[in-house]
């Protein structure tokens, strides 16, 4: 029988964790209610509380702070829980929406009376502009967790939708504040509110003024421009204030300003000074299209470096036998690692660099001398000659590390579940929603 582990369900651990506190709240500060709409009152509160707060860590992780993203183990984990809050904000506001519809429906029923209101229509009422806006604000964030789980819409127009998301959570914070009991807001999870919502408010603003990953922006220039075979492009740049990064970490590159921003390894150990090189492949509209536009002199604008897919590169002692596995265009961070000055020192490394072909693979004969400098096992993998990647056949591993194709990934990490002693599986997602 398997045991519940917290650490294995950290958001699920934590919205419990907070209504069992807002629970022990009440039971030592406000009277427990003795009819439907008072219990109704207070299940409101519950779920517009766990809402707010789920909105407010949702935009403090979109700042991309390096010490969350450090905490995390990399901005592609940091950009999961950020998209998993939205799922659950979404959720937790279907369930305060429902119990607010609540009433009418049991009125309807018979099963309780109708409460009697006094009403003022001409009289101004803060609490009446603040259910207003949030509604309006209900409306807007159903409408948008929708349209972020929908992969169909173009990135492009995903990403300028998202900046609603801020004005939205000021919306929402209107509606909290004025509606929360002032009894509330002295119980520790009241404190714990006002904290959060205050970081979520300084969040927003800095959205709105594009302020978000302001202190991790470097200006450089593009040095050089290579087509490679595999219809992959080489693109090398300067960038003289750029702080360094360790190999295999990424770096969210801006070669257009109207496009924004894109998610790209570093291909290049840290030399010391602010050359940077990345290897991009032609996967959509986008990176299609950065032959015609991207030239030597262009300018370009570097967010970074984030990720933790550092491997024994970040001087972590590795713990055994190392596994590396790449998918075509995925050997970017092993071209970092590689050329690096960091040693296996005994510990035995397969590399499997899985490809359409030899003559399209990236760096193929950097990556031989690298690995035969290094003393690394190197196994080519064509599919045009029937070549696949057999897990079976991979060498019992400590740690297993990926990157690639995403199917290519989920299928590996499957299999080697499977095994008796499954070993560490580590790759890094580039998906930023």
């Amino acid at each position: 029988m398997k045991t519940f582990r917290w650490t294995a369900y950290p958001l699920a651990s934590a919205m419990l964790l907070t209504a069992l506190a807002f629970v022990l709240c009440h039971a030592l500060y406000i009277p427990w209610p003795d009819n439907y709409f008072a219990w109704r009152r207070e299940f409101m509160l519950l779920s517009g509380v766990e809402l707010i707060m789920l909105m407010s860590l949702g935009m403090l992780l979109g700042m991309r702070p390096l010490w969350l993203e450090r905490l995390w183990g990399g901005l592609d984990k940091l950009y999961r829980l950020h998209r998993r809050l939205g799922i659950a904000a979404g959720l937790m506001l279907s369930a305060h929406w429902l119990l607010d519809l609540s009433p009418r429906w049991l009125i309807q029923l018979g099963l309780i009376a109708p409460k009697v209101r006094s009403f003022h229509p001409h009289v101004f009422s803060w609490t009446g502009l603040a259910k207003q806006v949030g509604e309006w604000a209900a409306w807007a964030v159903l409408g948008l967790v929708i349209i972020a789980l929908l992969r169909m819409v173009p990135y492009g127009f995903w990403r300028k939708l998202h900046k609603l998301f801020a004005p939205v959570y000021l919306m929402g914070v209107f509606h909290s504040v004025i509606l929360t009991p002032t009894a509330f807001w002295w119980t520790p999870l009241g404190w714990a509110l006002a904290v959060l919502l205050l970081a979520g408010i300084y969040a927003a603003l800095a959205s709105l003024r594009r302020k978000v990953g302001s202190l991790q922006r470097h200006a450089g220039t593009v040095t050089a421009v290579q087509a490679l075979p595999g219809n992959m492009l080489e693109i090398r740049c300067d960038v003289p204030r750029w702080p360094g990064h360790q190999s295999g970490q990424f770096a969210l590159l801006r070669l257009d300003a109207a496009e924004g921003a894109h998610p790209f390894t570093i291909a290049s150990a840290w030399p010391g000074h602010g050359e940077l090189r990345f290897v991009i492949k032609a996967l959509g509209d986008y990176t299609s299209g950065l032959p015609g536009r991207v030239q030597t002199g262009s300018k370009v604008m570097l967010e970074g470096p984030y990720g933790g897919f550092t491997g024994g590169v970040d001087g972590r002692p590795l713990s055994g036998p190392q596994v590396w596995v790449a998918g075509g265009v995925g050997v970017t961070p092993f071209l970092a690692w590689l050329q690096s000055s960091w040693q296996p020192a005994g510990i035995p490394v397969d590399f499997f660099y899985c490809v359409r072909k030899a003559s399209e693979a990236a760096g193929l004969d950097e990556v031989r001398h690298a690995c035969q400098r290094l003393g690394i096992r190197l196994h080519l993998l064509e599919s045009d000659h029937g070549q696949r990647l057999d897990v079976g056949a991979l060498p019992e591993a400590a740690d297993v590390w990926f990157c690639g194709p995403e199917g290519l990934g989920q299928s590996l990490q499957r299999q080697l579940a499977s095994r008796a002693v499954p070993p560490r599986f580590h790759h890094e997602a580039f998906s930023l929603r």
